[in-house]
């Protein structure tokens, strides 16, 4: 089976602000004893790990990821670029930092139409574990787990849905950005002197499918996605814009 991530890509400026936090949090994670799984732009298991929005995940057999890839292109293509502001920086439970996005209806809307076209061709599958590496059949399997995470992951395959905008126990996602992934999963990097989060705003140029490798990490890019339609405003709206560039393939960088 193969684990796909229907992501937005960012634009090439955020894609670069992307690597440089990276770079910075990963040697400051380094320094404090905690090193990082991998580093934004540099080959991680199967291919460089690429800045991305995850939407949704799903796994499928290797001859079934084109049909993930056209039923996404057929998506974006009738629908608009996605105005993305920086919001704030937050870890996850097991101490990654990650870039959150403010939630706004659009960005509900779209993960929606992407599960709507893209989980039927889930076909019912569980992926083998989920970022942080647990079985998702266990997660499922255990009582004392969050009962909504259960059944999300047994309705969709996928725990961060927002199937309710309400901050309740259904309102799951948060778009967001994963920069870096401590070794030691009690390690909080210092995230108080990075670069204010709303710097880290611009219009999303598309979709994109990846294949998946550990602790969230996009590293195979199976196809690009971009949006058909023009926003209001367009590009004289004074977001920064951007072709839909996919950086997957990026060299390696040294230390």
């Amino acid at each position: 089976m193969e684990t796909v991530d229907i992501v937005a890509v960012l634009p090439r400026h955020l894609d670069d602000t992307a690597l440089a936090l990276s770079d910075r949090l990963t040697a400051r994670m380094r320094a404090g004893g905690s090193p990082s799984w991998f580093r934004l732009g540099d080959r991680f298991e199967a291919g460089p790990a690429a800045p991305h929005v995850s939407l949704f995940m799903l796994a499928v057999e290797p001859d079934e990821v084109p049909g993930v890839v056209s039923a996404t292109r057929d998506l974006a293509a009738g629908m608009a670029a996605l105005v993305a502001e920086g919001e704030y920086y937050r870890h996850n439970p097991v101490g990654a930092p990650e870039l959150y996005f403010r939630k706004t209806a659009e960005w509900i809307a779209l993960q929606r139409a992407v599960i709507e076209a893209v989980e039927p061709l889930r076909r019912g599958r569980l992926r083998d574990t989920d970022p942080a590496g647990d079985s998702v059949a266990g997660i499922i399997g255990d009582p004392g787990q969050d009962p909504v995470r259960r059944e999300q992951l047994t309705r969709f395959g996928f725990d961060e849905v927002t199937e309710v905008w309400d901050g309740g126990a259904t309102d799951r996602f948060n778009p967001h950005v994963t920069l870096a992934w401590p070794v030691d999963p009690g390690f909080r990097v210092e995230l108080s002197d990075l670069p204010p989060a709303a710097e880290f705003s611009g219009l999303l140029p598309g979709l994109a499918v990846y294949g998946m490798s550990r602790y969230g990490t996009c590293t195979t890019l199976f196809g690009a996605a971009p949006f058909g339609v023009t926003p209001i405003g367009g590009s004289g709206s004074g977001i920064p814009t951007g072709r839909l560039d996919v950086h997957s393939a990026r060299l390696p960088r040294g230390e």
